[in-house]
């Protein structure tokens, strides 16, 4: 199996750890995160390695220490999901996707690199799933969907058919976004929010239906 790094060692990781185990294509050579009281620990076995934001040097020791310039995001904050990504891979890293094997994922999706595709989730024909999205336990993503870069979708989001979700943008716990609506950039759209129009960008909302409550500064 290919070696890979994740990279933050939370709750979310361990949720990253059972859909690898799952997949079972992949091996995960160590966990690097920023706290240091975790540094030396393991979960699952495997050791939590020190790590500091945008040290380049620290990504060309564990290239020669574990021989693997792969990784994954571990963790669900928004506010570093995209940076930290982004700045593995313009040192040369290159990510992975982690699919559960219980997922349904149509062969005319298309995806790209650093997707989290989790257990019981439904991926229909022709959509559009970018990088660095998480896609959380049974919710689906639907015909002609648009699933921009760095998106975050927790548990039981249902996204009908032709969404576009722009990038940096969180769907909290189930949410529905129905036909043909567009949520924007940076956006956070509460639990349980049913989306019937377009969403701005740079928002706060929810409800049903879903209205926006203010800035999301």
């Amino acid at each position: 199996m290919e070696k890979i790094v994740i990279v933050g060692a939370g709750q979310h990781c361990r949720v990253v750890l059972y859909n690898i185990k799952a997949q079972g294509i992949y091996q995960v050579a160590c966990i690097v995160d920023e706290n240091e009281t975790r540094w030396g620990n393991q979960i699952d076995d495997i050791i939590v390695e020190p790590y500091k934001n945008f040290d380049k040097d620290i990504l060309v020791s564990l290239k020669e220490k574990y021989g693997t310039n792969k990784f994954f995001i571990g963790f669900g904050a928004m506010k570093l999901r995209k940076k930290v990504f982004e700045f593995f891979r313009e040192q040369g890293w290159e990510a992975v996707n982690i699919i559960h094997p219980d997922a349904v994922v149509s062969p005319s999706a298309k995806l790209g690199s650093g997707i989290l595709i989790e257990s019981g989730c439904l991926v229909t024909p022709s959509p559009v799933i970018r990088d660095n999205v998480v896609v959380n336990t049974g919710s689906q993503v639907n015909h002609d969907n648009v699933v921009e870069d760095h998106v975050y979708i927790a548990s039981g989001v249902i996204l009908s058919g032709g969404v576009t979700i722009e990038e940096n943008t969180l769907l909290d716990d189930g949410v529905i976004v129905t036909l043909g609506c567009k949520v924007g950039k940076n956006s956070l759209i509460g639990a349980g929010a049913i989306v019937t129009k377009d969403i701005p960008d740079n928002v706060i909302a929810y409800g049903s239906p879903c209205k926006v409550i203010r800035r999301n500064d």
